[in-house]
């Protein structure tokens, strides 16, 4: 892949990630079933669908990635997300919601790994992997641009119905298909070049015998990988809160007097940490990440202690902070993951990466949730996830200085 080939590919990138976060559905959905009269058993069973389907398919999807082409996969999101968004649009019962939320999860896996493993290998194929950081950094700026307009989009309620919603949705889902379309399959290996040139039915023909082999050969590559097994786990404690904090942080605000029309405006600032991280993070060079992990970590246990007990203006302020950190360690952990990663397992592996955050989230989720019950207090939660933070992060360093000694 020469220079102008590489360009084209990181513009199409950019493209597909900004319209992969345009979701203007995401930020209303809970409220816009329950206008429908949805209770909100119901709309967390639902969620629960969406988490089950995306657990169980996470690994197969960066399988099929590896072995069919990332680029397929990642048009076949898209296609995906449009039945989705259909099904949602002209839903008749709770049933079809499920299938819904089941099918989102599906589009979901099928970028996870997909789109990182491609960027990845084009920038090897070109010998420029080492531009790999600059790339996440502008990736993560354009998906935070996207999730915001998406998010702003979610105030058109009282201009769009319940329908047209899903319908627009369906229609960016679509543009996310066109946008992959105009990737480019990389060959950064001899093997993946004979897969992509290879006709699509030679493929699918062999998928059974090479899903065993594939399987084989990454079980074999994490055995005898113990710093990827670490890197993964670590990753995955310090993203624990992301979701949790999403979820508790918008009960606290409105738990001390924040109106509920003013929650999506106030938690758009908590995203300025996102950009801020990318600017921080980018210009970092650290020798060895044991110290960049400890200070992350320890910023992030601080952030969310101040999301679970500090006043308004503060608790906001973690959100922001906890983002900030989290997308430093990010950048990093992600740019020496792949680098460790061959490139015939790539988005495989990336997707083990995101399913150790998954398994955690499983006890993480009701533990967060009930130590807040016996508190009375959303923030009891997150205090608790702060102060786990926290000790991983002395731990690190621990480890740190006794590496130094030794």
């Amino acid at each position: 892949m020469n220079t102008q080939s590489l360009r084209r590919q990181l513009r199409c990138s950019y493209t597909y990630s900004f319209v992969l976060t345009l979701n203007i559905t995401g930020a209303v959905w809970v409220a816009l079933l329950a206008a429908r009269g949805y209770s909100l058993w119901q709309v967390g069973a639902a969620e629960g669908v969406f988490h089950v389907v995306s657990l169980l398919a996470e690994v197969p999807s960066g399988m099929v990635a590896d072995l069919l082409g990332r680029r397929r996969v990642l048009a076949l999101s898209g296609v995906v997300a449009a039945l989705a968004a259909l099904l949602m649009a002209f839903e008749q019962n709770f049933f079809w919601v499920c299938a819904s939320m089941a099918l989102s999860a599906l589009a979901y896996n099928l970028v996870s790994g997909s789109q990182e493993a491609l960027v990845y290998d084009s920038l090897k194929e070109a010998g420029q992997s080492e531009r790999f950081l600059s790339v996440e950094t502008i990736t993560t700026q354009v998906e935070t641009a996207g999730a915001a307009l998406g998010k702003l989009a979610g105030a058109l309620t009282g201009v769009l119905g319940f329908t047209s919603f899903y319908l627009v949705d369906l229609g960016i889902s679509l543009l996310r298909t066109v946008a992959a379309m105009g990737l480019r399959e990389p060959a950064a290996t001899p093997e993946q070049a004979a897969r992509r040139a290879a006709p699509f039915r030679t493929l699918l023909a062999e998928l059974p015998a090479s899903l065993r082999t594939h399987v084989a050969e990454t079980v074999t590559f994490l055995r005898r990988s113990p710093r990827v097994v670490r890197y993964i786990l670590a990753g995955a404690l310090i993203d624990l809160p992301a979701f949790l904090t999403l979820m508790y942080l918008q009960q606290r605000l409105t738990d001390i007097g924040l109106p509920t029309a003013l929650l999506g405006v106030v938690l758009m600032v908590c995203e300025v940490g996102y950009p801020l991280g990318c600017w921080i993070g980018g210009r970092l060079r650290p020798r060895r990440l044991v110290w960049l992990y400890a200070v992350c970590t320890a910023g992030c246990g601080l952030c969310t202690l101040a999301m679970g007990a500090a006043p308004m203006a503060g608790a906001v302020a973690g959100g922001a902070g906890f983002a900030m950190f989290g997308t430093i360690w990010s950048l990093h952990a992600r740019k020496r993951l792949n680098d460790w990663f061959p490139s015939e397992r790539r988005a495989t592996l990336i997707s083990v990466d995101s399913m150790a955050y998954s398994l955690l989230m499983i006890p993480a989720s009701p533990l967060t949730g009930w130590i807040g019950d016996v508190a009375g207090s959303a923030g009891a939660g997150l205090m608790a996830l702060g102060a786990v933070l926290l000790a991983a992060a002395c731990m690190a360093a621990l480890r740190a200085l006794k590496n130094r000694n030794n």
